[in-house]
């Protein structure tokens, strides 16, 4: 099996989701994308991040007159489906569905006229990336979709070549079932982000207590927690 990886990067105000997480650096969306084919596919995605953030992903998701699908200057029209499968103050799992894909087009549709039946999509979203993993059988045709997607794109959003070669890394990890609340992500995301993590580590406590302007009591407490709940989750426990 073959793995095709790159980023789709959306400006600020190209798109009314992705403002959403630009504006909300702790959201993250991770999903899988099904039957995948020429007019249609579905999505299962998992936020996970401020309520706020949450309650307005969903509000866009579910407005039919908000239309960011397709990557392509021209809108696409398409029976949508929408349903909110899981939901709490720190987590939400909506399930998408379109069909009938007319006129503009989406990574999915775009990727079904050139990659093999049968190929596995999955995406993370983070700030102002849209990150795409697609495991598939050949890529024989992968230079035409990597073409149509970098020549294609609508204002705003531009593309980021990730890798491709041979697909590793897809067996299941448990840390992505594990849900952490969005004090306790963003004091993680500040530590990794600033090096507190690596050997040597590149800054103390102090220093990313100050930086992130909470007390180095509350962060030492969210950063224990955060890393109690990835360990225990990792290894299965409750």
């Amino acid at each position: 099996m073959r793995e095709f990886t790159f980023d789709i990067v959306y400006e600020k105000g190209a798109d009314q989701v992705m403002d959403v997480f630009i504006e909300y650096p702790t959201l993250v969306a991770e999903a899988l994308h099904g039957c995948v084919s020429g007019d249609s596919f579905w999505r299962v995605e998992r936020l996970t991040g401020p309520t706020a953030a949450l309650d307005a992903v969903e509000r866009l998701l579910l407005d039919e007159t908000v239309r960011t699908a397709s990557v392509t200057e021209t809108d696409c029209r398409a029976t949508r489906t929408h349903d909110v499968l899981d939901r709490s103050d720190n987590e939400r799992v909506i399930y998408t569905h379109l069909e009938g894909i007319e006129n503009g087009d989406t990574i999915q549709t775009l990727s079904a006229r050139y990659l093999p039946a049968g190929s596995l999509f999955c995406t993370i979203r983070r700030e102002e990336r849209h990150g795409w993993r697609i495991c598939m059988q050949s890529d024989e045709k992968v230079g035409l979709l990597y073409d149509a997607l970098s020549a294609n794109l609508r204002s705003g959003l531009s593309f980021r070549m990730g890798h491709l070669g041979e697909a590793e890394g897809w067996g299941h990890d448990s840390l992505g079932s594990v849900s952490l609340p969005p004090d306790q992500r963003r004091a993680m995301r500040a530590a990794l982000d600033h090096g507190y993590y690596r050997t040597p580590r590149e800054i103390t406590l102090d220093e990313l207590a100050e930086i992130m302007d909470v007390p180095r009591s509350t962060l030492s407490y969210r950063l224990r927690r955060a890393e109690e709940r990835l360990v225990t989750g990792y290894l299965g426990e409750t």
